[in-house]
């Protein structure tokens, strides 16, 4: 029995030095890698944040349309908002992340489950439009078969990893040789697709995810006493679109460094199609809700290029246009604006 032991005690500590190491989690807490996915989460988390308190506390969860490297979300709402009655003030927290989607957002929202918000605004919708580009059988509605969700659904899985790291790190072993040695187990990473997989696009595989996914968070902040906003995803894809005349850039955008070829998340019609069906659809998926309300933004926006730098990710003038319109339907929110 002590041979076992401390041959368990030599594999824990050799498991835990090469995992930390790799990834760069502290030593005695493992699970920190998480944050090497999710950085974003870090300052609110050490934030504190309360809704039994006078700030009205407003968390955004959304792709890279309103990350805060690509765009200054929060300045340009925090120009518009009005503080609402009750509050002494509002707090903007910026979760968004690139590349997110759906998934990402159920588990950031999971990890915040010690923050209190007053309410949450969720924009997103294309980016799970990307795990449709594979065959039937190589899907996953966990979309394990990109290996960004491979491996966090591993870490979160692992709820023992701080006390030992073994039967995780067997697992990650086994993600690791099926990366190398099964070509078809995953989608490329961002930015990069597998031509022969694109006509996959075409079928909506994840189209029920994304629901499950949606109704799921909305359902978890509910439980934390927070309310919801969905604001339908606003995207502009010229009737004359090529990826030729996109790199040209002789289309109708406002080009800038973080304009992207509509072709990184698939066939552009497919991608259209997947959007405009989430778009159709969320309505009736928020309804059940009594903290939730959808906004249809989309129908809103205006679907001029000079308010897109690509298909989906804002102009500087695009990004005033989304803080004017969400702004102003909080205000005529008072259901959500009383949250407290």
């Amino acid at each position: 029995m002590g041979f076992i032991l401390l041959g368990y005690l030599l594999l824990e500590l050799g498991f835990r030095t090469a995992f930390c190491l790799s990834t760069g989690a502290p030593f005695f807490h493992p699970s920190g890698a998480i944050y090497n996915y999710y950085p974003e989460l870090l300052p609110i988390e050490a934030a504190q944040i309360s809704n039994a308190d006078s700030t009205y506390d407003i968390l955004l969860l959304s792709c890279s349309v309103l990350h805060k490297d690509w765009v200054d979300a929060v300045a340009e709402m925090n120009k518009c908002i009005s503080v609402p009655k009750g509050f002494k003030c509002v707090k903007i927290y910026n979760a968004s992340g690139v590349g997110h989607g759906s998934r990402d957002n159920i588990i950031k929202y999971g990890l915040l489950k010690n923050e209190k918000f007053d309410l949450i605004i969720y924009y997103d919708a294309i980016n799970d439009s990307r795990l449709n580009n594979c065959p039937a059988n190589v899907f996953k509605c966990d979309y394990s078969h990109y290996l960004w969700y491979d491996e966090i659904n591993h870490i979160i899985a692992h709820n023992e990893m701080d006390y030992t790291i073994v039967p995780f790190f067997f697992e990650w072993i086994k993600i690791r040789i099926k990366c190398v040695f099964d070509k078809d187990a995953y989608i490329p990473k961002h930015f990069s697709m597998r031509p022969e997989w694109l006509d996959y696009g075409n079928d909506m595989k994840s189209l029920s995810c994304y629901k499950s996914n949606l109704q799921e968070l909305i359902e978890m902040a509910h439980q934390r006493g927070t309310k919801f906003l969905y604001l339908t995803f606003a995207y502009n894809l010229p009737s004359n679109y090529s990826l030729q005349d996109f790199h040209n850039r002789t289309l109708d955008y406002a080009f800038c460094d973080h304009s992207r070829e509509t072709e990184i998340w698939g066939k552009p019609q497919n991608v259209s199609r997947f959007i405009d069906s989430v778009n159709a659809n969320s309505k009736n998926w928020v309804a059940p809700f009594k903290n939730a309300a959808c906004f249809d933004l989309s129908a809103r926006f205006p679907k001029s290029g000079t308010y897109f730098a690509d298909v989906c990710h804002f102009s500087p003038k695009g990004m005033h246009e989304f803080a004017v319109i969400t702004c102003s339907k909080l205000d005529s929110l008072p259901e959500i604006n009383s949250a407290n």
